[in-house]
């Protein structure tokens, strides 16, 4: 999940300059309004430490006016507190309607740290999730708006940080010798983490998660993410299908991605392809079998840009395993039955019984990409889907079933030459279409949907696999390649 966090998005000196006096401006007037509603708005800032926690909730105070914003940050606990229960600190701290307050160190922490350092087991750990989940659901239920950011840096950018001389520590100190939250064992605490989003990213009070490699990134991106929640709540303006783009990009230009670290200029000659591609067909051959005997099922999800050869790649993993043990789904526009229905529910009801196969050509992942950029989604439900798609993927994956998702990723370039090779070949034009070279011209909307949902579905039981798809033959063996070694892992042979 949060290695595809590490894209190094960033934004220049003088386009945050002028990004931030904008944003300050907008960032005002929603609070000014505020004060007339009816409800409080509630922002969290957790992540990592030396993410910068504490520089965005000075940047927040500094934009907007802090005489209305109490900041809470829980680092001394008192015999007060201890002597009461673990939520009642949270509650007698929580801002009245028209306020807003800023929890940097929340409800989050302590089971979050407890369980870092091995003093929480997983069946506490779970209850309190749970107990978070029906905290936050109290509060938007009564009507609070409640904002949760998540702040991520690499290992390498944290270590710098935490120097005692790095320059980060010298240009922005702590104001508290408390230890942090999340102290040490980086790679434990991303586990951690990851279980903790996992369980409390609901439709009612989702997490944003947000590269902070990047300060003016960080700040700006943050800054947009609470405008556009205070305004969609007040009803000022409508969520834009693709959060905090217009303004930052019509300075900035567009960002990286995730995409972006895919190598595209990876390739197979002739004769390698011919034999790599058949030594993985008869592993995988023997693979599905063998699966079928444990009695364990696999279910792999196909996805990609147009044209980027899922069909192809799914022939020569079809070819290798006996047409008995698998079967092929293709999902295009929902039917009326479908749609009568809750949008995982046809995908549910094509689960193969254990020990078979089931393939995806297109899948449940088309609420997060077609359905948000073409708006036949509401902003609500395909933020909550982020969610329901994780905790559907975590019953398969309980269940025994080995899961694997591939998205196959080609260049704009090449997608073009591959539409003009079809509308040019007589036996392919029928796959060419009118949506087709009209999704072309919402790439970058789509780019950015591919984006955001890698990093909230990427997940350690249910990771992505980025295909490099300009090489066809490259693509395919990939594919078989990671079969072979997910299924060989999962079965322990």
């Amino acid at each position: 999940m949060f290695e595809t966090l590490e894209v190094g998005k960033q934004i220049k000196s003088g386009d945050f300059n002028e990004l931030q006096q904008k944003l300050r401006e907008r960032l005002l007037q929603a609070q000014l309004d505020l004060a007339e509603q009816d409800y409080p708005v509630i922002i969290v800032v957790a992540g990592l430490d030396g993410a910068g926690k504490g520089s965005l909730v000075q940047q927040l105070n500094e934009w907007m006016d802090p005489r209305w914003i109490e900041t809470n940050t829980f680092w001394e606990h008192s015999d007060e507190e201890e002597s009461r229960p673990f939520f009642w600190r949270f509650w007698r701290s929580l801002p009245g309607k028209g306020q807003i307050g800023i929890f940097l160190g929340s409800w989050y922490t302590r089971p979050a740290q407890a369980a870092v350092d091995d003093k929480m087991g997983a069946e506490e750990f779970a209850l309190y999730c749970k107990q978070i989940e029906s905290f936050e659901r109290m509060l938007t239920d009564d009507g609070a708006l409640v904002i949760k950011l998540w702040l991520h840096i690499s290992h390498d950018t944290q270590q710098a940080r935490l120097r005692d001389d790095s320059p980060h520590r010298k240009t922005n100190p702590r104001g508290s010798d408390i230890p942090y939250e999340l102290r040490g064992k980086y790679n434990r605490t991303l586990e951690v983490s990851e279980q903790l989003i996992l369980a409390t990213d609901s439709s009612h009070s989702p997490w944003q998660l947000l590269e902070a490699e990047d300060a003016y990134y960080r700040d700006i991106t943050a800054g947009e993410l609470v405008l556009e929640a205070m305004l969609y709540r007040a009803g000022r303006q409508p969520s834009a299908v693709l959060p905090h783009i217009p303004t930052t990009e019509l300075i900035t230009g567009p960002q990286p991605t995730v995409l972006d670290s895919v190598d595209l200029g990876l390739s197979l000659k002739k004769d390698d392809y011919e034999t790599r591609l058949g030594n993985y067909q008869a592993q995988l051959r023997d693979l599905g079998w063998l699966a079928y005997q444990q009695k364990r099922s696999v279910v792999a999800v196909f996805e990609g840009w147009d044209a980027a050869g899922k069909g192809s790649a799914i022939r020569r993993v079809t070819r290798a395993i006996d047409p008995r043990l698998f079967r092929l789904v293709q999902f295009a526009a929902p039917t009326d039955e479908e749609s009568a229905h809750h949008y995982l529910w046809r995908f549910w009801r094509q689960l193969q019984r254990d020990g078979r196969c089931t393939f995806y050509d297109r899948s449940w992942y088309g609420r997060v990409l077609v359905e948000r950029v073409e708006q036949y989604a509401t902003p609500a439900e395909w933020q909550r889907a982020y969610s329901e798609i994780n905790r559907f993927e975590r019953q398969l994956v309980e269940h025994g079933i080995i899961l694997l998702k591939f998205w196959i990723h080609i260049s704009k370039e090449e997608q073009e030459k591959r539409f003009m090779s079809r509308q040019n070949t007589a036996h392919k034009q029928h796959k060419l279409t009118e949506d087709d070279w009209r999704n072309r011209e919402k790439w970058h909307e789509y780019e950015l949907a591919v984006d955001q949902m890698v990093s909230h579905t990427s997940t350690r039981h249910a990771p992505w696999t980025l295909v490099a798809g300009n090489d066809k033959p490259y693509a395919r063996v990939q594919i078989l390649e990671t079969f072979c070694r997910s299924i060989s892992q999962a079965l322990e042979t």
